[in-house]
């Protein structure tokens, strides 16, 4: 007896799992297409109209149904029309007003909505908002027909015929938001001489900074370029004439060529402390984004008259950002 009761929840757990994945795989992926559709609803019933007498002239109330067809590429559009509308039109002047409901009934979709029109002389032009079915959609159109409140619609367009007609078929679903990407990113240094390739000794200095990427980019998101900032403050014993302060690439423990020169030129300071700030702009998009992916790649080195090829030196590592 145990057996038959614990059957029954696991077949009504299996039945749950089977239709989530069902509703996962109906899931939508959010799409606009054009919705345009030719079409004519002659057959005209349920008519009752009432007319008045204005001080601009005759005016005509009429309430009717208008049966006919509507022909389009997209099944949501395509197939029996039912045009359920009032319109009340000045018989002198010929200008009026329409307002009712658009049916399509297809065989594998349909679509529904509401009309607002304006009449003039024997056309009426206006806009139909509704849903489409099969798959869901909004349907924001158009509408453009010659049109008699006893003969109904003829030669009409929805999402064209008319100076600015358009319609549009909105399925809402996956649509994700772009998230902003980073533009400042700073690699926080310590120099010293034991990481210089060759190996400086004997020498007491080392330096702190940074090298900060000011990035510009595309509305995708990728890199087009940006400006390099330099920062070091150094500390010697005793006098120093700096020569040069460079990234090169190469690994730690090798020696690499400049990849960007900050172009301090020759730096004499008499008391061996000090610092050093250099913008350098429009650094090469390619480059900027290879210190991002492979930052440890990359070193900063600081070199001085007795130490031509590095005094000090600081391999790159994750940076901060914001």
């Amino acid at each position: 007896m145990s057996r038959r009761r614990i059957a029954l929840p696991l077949a009504l757990a299996a039945a749950a799992v089977a239709a989530t994945g069902v509703a996962a795989a109906v899931r939508h992926v959010q799409s606009t297409q054009p919705a345009a559709a030719d079409f004519a609803a002659g057959t005209v019933t349920q008519s009752h109209t009432t007319t008045c007498t204005a001080s601009d002239g005759s005016y005509q109330d009429t309430t009717a149904t208008y049966a006919g067809t509507a022909t389009s590429s997209d099944a949501r559009l395509n197939g029996t029309l039912r045009i359920r509308a009032r319109s009340v039109v000045n018989t002198t002047s010929k200008l009026g007003w329409l307002e009712g409901s658009w049916r399509v009934r297809g065989t594998t979709g349909g679509s529904s909505g509401t009309i607002h029109a304006a009449v003039a002389g024997s056309n009426v032009v206006g806009s139909v908002v509704g849903e489409g079915a099969r798959p869901e959609a909004r349907l924001v159109a158009s509408i453009s027909a010659a049109f008699g409140q006893g003969t109904g619609f003829s030669a009409g367009k929805l999402g064209s015929g008319s100076a600015a007609g358009a319609g549009v078929l909105f399925t809402r679903g996956d649509c994700r938001r772009a998230r902003p990407q980073p533009t400042n990113f700073v690699f926080k240094l310590h120099l010293r001489p034991g990481q210089t390739v060759p190996r400086v000794t004997n020498l007491d200095a080392d330096a702190t900074g940074s090298v900060t990427l000011d990035l510009t980019r595309d509305a995708g998101g990728a890199i087009t370029g940006g400006n390099v900032v330099f920062y070091v403050n150094y500390r010697f014993h005793g006098a120093v004439t700096i020569t040069g302060l460079a990234l090169h690439q190469g690994a730690r423990g090798a020696a690499g060529p400049v990849v960007l020169d900050a172009a301090v030129g020759t730096v004499s300071d008499a008391d061996g402390h000090g610092n050093l700030t250099k913008v350098v702009a429009a650094a090469p998009a390619a480059l900027l984004q290879a210190l991002l992916t492979t930052p440890r790649g990359y070193y900063l080195d600081l070199s001085t008259s007795t130490a031509t090829t590095g005094a000090l030196r600081a391999q790159l590592a994750s940076p901060d950002h914001r």
